[in-house]
Order: C-alpha cells, then sequence, then structure tokens
C-alpha cells in the first residue's frame, strides 16, 4: 500500500471517530445552530474522504450506472457543503450580533451561487468527455478545467474568510471555543495552500505542460496537505466538546495530590470511622474536600483560633504575599497550630478568642481550588514554622 493510501486511510478513520464522537453529543448540540453546522462540517468531511478512497469510489461508480465522474461530482459537492457550514459555524461563534446577519447571507449567496455553476461545469466538462474520474495529472480540456475552478475557487473564498475569523477569535469568551476555532484555522490554512498548489497545477496542463509529478492519487503530493490539515481540524471541531473535560480531569487529578499535605496533617485528628474505597478519582478527590471540611468543623473548631490567623496573616502581608495567598497561609498556620493544641491535649481558645472564620467557596471546583492553596501554604510556606514556633514560645 503507497504512502497516499496509508495517509488517506488514517485521515478516513480519524474523520470517522470524530463523526461518532459528534453523533453521541448530537443530543446536547443539534438545537444550537453553531451545533448543527459543526456536525454537518464533520458529516460532509466523512463523506469527502470515503469517496475519495478508491475501492469506494468505483463501487458507488457502478452502483450509479457508470455515469462518467458522478461519483467525484458527489465528493466535490460534499467538500463544498463541508466548507459552506464550517464558515456557518465559525461566523455564529464569532460573530457580533450586528455583523452576523450579514456574514451568513454571504456565505448562504456564496454556496447558492457556486453550486449551479458546479452542475454546469460537470455537463461541459466531465461529463461531456465522458471521463470516469479526473485523473491525478489533469485534463487538458477547458470544461473539465472551467468545472475544477468552480469548486476550488468556493473553498478558497470560504477558507480565506475562516481565516479572516481566525485572527479575529480573542473575541471568543470560551477558551477552548477559541483554540478550536485558532486549530480550524490553521487546518484551513494548510488546505487552502493545497487548494491554491491543486488550482496552479491544473490550469499548467491546461495550458499544455505537462509537470513532473502527479497532483493526487495513490502517487501525488496531495497527502502532504491533506493529513495535516484533517488532524487539525478534526481537533478544532471537536475540542470546544471534550477539551473542558480533560482539562477538569487532570485539574482534579493535580487537585487530589495537592491536598494530601493537608489531608495527611489531619489525618491524627481525623475520626476513627473507616472510609470507603471509592474507584474513581473524581469520587476520590471528592472524599478528600468533604473529609477536610469535616475536620474543620467537628475536631478542630473548638481549638481554631483567630488570633493565630491575624498574627499569621500579619506575617504573610509583610512578606509581601498578596490578600489571597496571605489569607491561605494564615489558614494553614491556624490548622497547625489547632492540630498542634488537639494533638497534645491542651484546651481551645479560651470563650473571649471567637473561632475564625474560615473561607468558604460557592461550588465544589472553587471549594477544591481554595483547600489546595491552603495546603500548598502548610506545606511551603515559611511563615506557619515561624508563627508555630513564636507561639510556642509564649
Amino acid at each position: 500500500m503507497s504512502a497516499a493510501s496509508v495517509v488517506h486511510l488514517f485521515a478516513l478513520v480519524t474523520v470517522a471517530a470524530a463523526v461518532v464522537y459528534r453523533a453521541a453529543t448530537w443530543r446536547e448540540d443539534h438545537q444550537a445552530p453553531a451545533g448543527r453546522a459543526l456536525t454537518l462540517t464533520m458529516v460532509h468531511l466523512f463523506l469527502l474522504y470515503l469517496l475519495g478512497w478508491a475501492p469506494v469510489y468505483w463501487l458507488v461508480h457502478d452502483l450509479l450506472g457508470r455515469v462518467p465522474s458522478l461519483p467525484q461530482v458527489i465528493q466535490h459537492v460534499a467538500w463544498m457543503a463541508m466548507s459552506f457550514h464550517a464558515h456557518q459555524f465559525v461566523i455564529r461563534v464569532s460573530a457580533t450580533a450586528d455583523d452576523l446577519r450579514r456574514r451568513l447571507r454571504f456565505s448562504r449567496m456564496l454556496f447558492a451561487v457556486a453550486l449551479p455553476l458546479l452542475l454546469i461545469g460537470y455537463v461541459i466538462g466531465p461529463l461531456r468527455t465522458g471521463l470516469p474520474i479526473v485523473g491525478p495529472s489533469g485534463t487538458r480540456d477547458p470544461g473539465v478545467l472551467f468545472y475544477d475552478l468552480v469548486w476550488e475557487t468556493h473553498n478558497i473564498i470560504v477558507l480565506v474568510q475562516i481565516l479572516l475569523v481566525r485572527w479575529r477569535s480573542a473575541a471568543i469568551e470560551r477558551r477552548y471555543l477559541r483554540i478550536g476555532v485558532r486549530l480550524m484555522g490553521l487546518g484551513c490554512l494548510i488546505w487552502l495552500v493545497m487548494l491554491i498548489h491543486k488550482m496552479a497545477y491544473q490550469t499548467v496542463v491546461s495550458l499544455g505542460y505537462t509537470p513532473p509529478y502527479e497532483e493526487n492519487g495513490v502517487h501525488g503530493i496531495q497527502f502532504l496537505f491533506s493529513a495535516p490539515g484533517v488532524c487539525f481540524l478534526v481537533i478544532g471541531m471537536t475540542i470546544p466538546s471534550w477539551g473542558p473535560r480533560v482539562a477538569r480531569y487532570w485539574h482534579r487529578r493535580r487537585a487530589y495530590h495537592q491536598l494530601t499535605p493537608l489531608w495527611n496533617a489531619l489525618e491524627p485528628v481525623r475520626t476513627a470511622t473507616p472510609l470507603a474505597v471509592l474507584r474513581t478519582r473524581n469520587s476520590r478527590l471528592r472524599q478528600r474536600v468533604i473529609g477536610i471540611r469535616d475536620v474543620l468543623v467537628g475536631p478542630l473548631h473548638g481549638h481554631l483560633c483567630e488570633s493565630t490567623v491575624q498574627l499569621a496573616r500579619a506575617h504573610a502581608v509583610r512578606s509581601g504575599l498578596s490578600e489571597d495567598d496571605a489569607q491561605a497561609v494564615a489558614e494553614a498556620t491556624a490548622i497547625a497550630a489547632a492540630v498542634s493544641s488537639r494533638i497534645s491535649g491542651g484546651a481551645g481558645p479560651v470563650p473571649a478568642v471567637r473561632s475564625p472564620e474560615l473561607r468558604r467557596a460557592p461550588d465544589f471546583d472553587a471549594e477544591t481550588a481554595w483547600l489546595v492553596k491552603v495546603s500548598q501554604a502548610y506545606r511551603r510556606s515559611p511563615v506557619v514554622p515561624a508563627v508555630l514556633k513564636q507561639l510556642s514560645s509564649r
């Protein structure tokens, strides 16, 4: 099997996986115009690569009665439809409300003009000449050249439009949607180079020259552009969906380990109730966060001292820490002092000294982030042992 065939199969499998992934999220996205456009982009991309695979092409050619180049026409219509829906997607996620309708109208008009021109080019070109397929070395027939220039020009205009949106994608608020549009822009840039080369190659052939290489096919150089382009496109089209999930998974995985210093420090004062064995990382993280808070409002509550918090915060501020970092160091110091008091059997603060109000967050992720900050301060901050030493010397 040639390198081009291997690359084509790899791209086909990659796009098929992306289509299956989008199908799994169809219920979530199909009601949104941008979600529908993105799904249709992938479906047409899959059809494009499926018909570009030689065994499938000739099978469809036989099933359609061997009409000259008819599967190739379907492939090029799918290419134009893919570009159209990709253009619709980036417009909907990036254009301003005032600019949205004008850009959508331009995209639709461009497709509406190009599609009948393509069919006209097919009649005066591949159908008239009886070609079963426009070969990898092109043809010198002007009708075939007109046919090729129609769909290539449409796609070039669309790719340029998408690239213009890519440069303005910083206005997109959602981080992974912004990353996805930029990756799609990179894929479109590669495909734009491919289409410009394709157009130049076919024009040179139509003028009577014969380039020393094939443009596409198993011996062509199109695969040098096609594979990386489709990879960037597929990643860009799917990362808005799976990117936040992967980021959340790794964030929580890192948070679980970062909570270890605080979790271990509270071990001597935790209740002896056996903890259930949890399998998922998210469940174990939730158990660890809840367990830390239970200790702070339970066994350690009477040993937490507001004056310790104030003293540690003053030390932290003098050392140049920000307000948030100083508060985290202050809470870590108060927890360390409370653990020491509880282990030594000492009494809690005297009634005149009120227990401190430790910071709480409104949701689980924010609560986890804050406890991670306290845990890291407990392990790393030099203020914690310095204040503890000062308290023990009193």
